[in-house]
């Protein structure tokens, strides 16, 4: 678990930086609640007290960020009329950042889905089956993984920071810092340097719970690949115990659905805020680029603008993609596991199961065979 714990700590850390992730005594995530009673009995720190706070306190100027942004679509220092398109893109994207610092900070409060989740894979990768089964218990690809998702992330935060400062500070397009320092003055040096702070912190909410979804639904799926290596090995060569084999195989299968059915309770409230905001907010963004091309393109509010509108298509086809990609791996080892054992029976066996079922008028399919063998 030590191991696994070093792996994700640059994950901690960065969650931890922007108020998304606090430690919890307690857990309700269904699949591992046995283990919470271990972490209930740890003595209390003043760090996760001040760790909470601090998410608490990133939930609360979230929410009043968008409190704030409410009266800019009526009034202002300095009004701008008829830009109510981008006005509605950033409250419904500061909308979004609430929800989820919320959601993540009622999930954790909760569930501490990151010692559950660990302490599920640590069993996955470490325990007597896996031994039997030769797994590799090595986390060197998730690591470069977790590495990669964590820069790319790091890059889409910074890079939105920096352009849209440039932007506010440089004046090369007011329309831009009058959205964002609304209903304040966008000229006042010290709502610049609110805003950009602002969207800073907004930024890194918006983009690194995607990480975190990335980084657990790769783990799973790197572990479910293996397994089907295994299957794909042992019905291709005549092992003489291919059949305590299948069944460590089929042991596995359930510790991963059990993972993925943590992971599934644990972020579904936020795959769910993401879908709805992000298509929304796409669909705007799209409205506000054609207006922008028709009265007279400002090539720079296109380019940010497009940075937008991109980053809220990958993400959500992030999201799509990794789950599809899990749920396709546990399809893909049930299918195999249910073939390799068909095919392992003999000829004879098939044939009696066959005429058994006929008997009892019941359907023959290869997960019947499945159950019986395991009776």
């Amino acid at each position: 678990m030590a191991a696994m714990r070093v792996n994700m700590r640059p994950m901690y850390v960065t969650l931890e930086l922007f108020g998304l992730s606090h430690p919890s005594k307690h857990s309700h995530v269904e699949p591992v609640k046995e283990l919470a009673a271990k972490t209930d009995n740890q003595p209390s720190r003043l760090l996760p007290s001040l760790k909470k706070l601090y998410s608490i306190f990133v939930c609360c100027v979230l929410v009043f960020n968008v409190l704030r942004y409410l009266p800019s679509f009526w009034v202002g220092v300095d009004f701008v009329p008829g830009l109510t398109a981008q006005r509605i893109v950033i409250l419904t994207w500061s909308i979004e950042n609430a929800v989820t610092a919320i959601v993540l900070f009622i999930f954790y409060e909760n569930k501490n889905h990151f010692a559950q989740y660990v302490a599920q894979y640590t069993t996955v990768i470490s325990d007597e089956f896996s031994k039997s089964l030769k797994t590799n218990p090595d986390c060197q690809i998730l690591r470069r993984c977790l590495r990669r998702a964590l820069v790319v992330g790091w890059v889409m935060v910074i890079f939105n920071t920096i352009v849209v400062a440039f932007l506010i500070f440089s004046g090369f397009t007011d329309d831009i810092a009058v959205v964002l320092c609304n209903p304040f003055s966008h000229h006042s040096v010290v709502v610049k340097i609110a805003a950009v702070l602002l969207l800073y912190l907004s930024s890194g909410v918006w983009v690194f719970p995607i990480v975190l979804h990335y980084t657990l639904c790769t783990a799973i799926e790197l572990r479910f690949q293996e397994l089907i290596d295994v299957i794909e090995h042992t019905a291709l060569k005549d092992c003489p115990n291919r059949f305590q084999t299948l069944k460590c195989v089929r042991y596995k299968h359930l510790q991963l659905c059990k993972m993925v059915e943590t992971v599934d309770q644990s972020l579904s409230y936020y795959i769910a805020n993401i879908y709805l905001f992000n298509i929304g907010n796409s669909c705007f963004l799209i409205y506000v680029m054609i207006n922008k091309i028709a009265d007279g393109p400002n090539l720079t509010e296109i380019a940010i603008l497009s940075f937008w509108l991109a980053s809220s298509i990958i993400i959500t086809l992030i999201i799509s993609i990794k789950s599809a990609y899990v749920n396709e791996k546990v399809k893909s080892l049930s299918l195999f596991l249910s073939l390799s054992l068909s095919l392992s029976l003999s000829l004879s066996l098939s044939i009696q199961l066959n005429v058994f079922c006929r008997n009892l008028n019941f359907e023959f399919t290869l997960c019947h065979i499945v159950n019986i063998i395991d009776r």
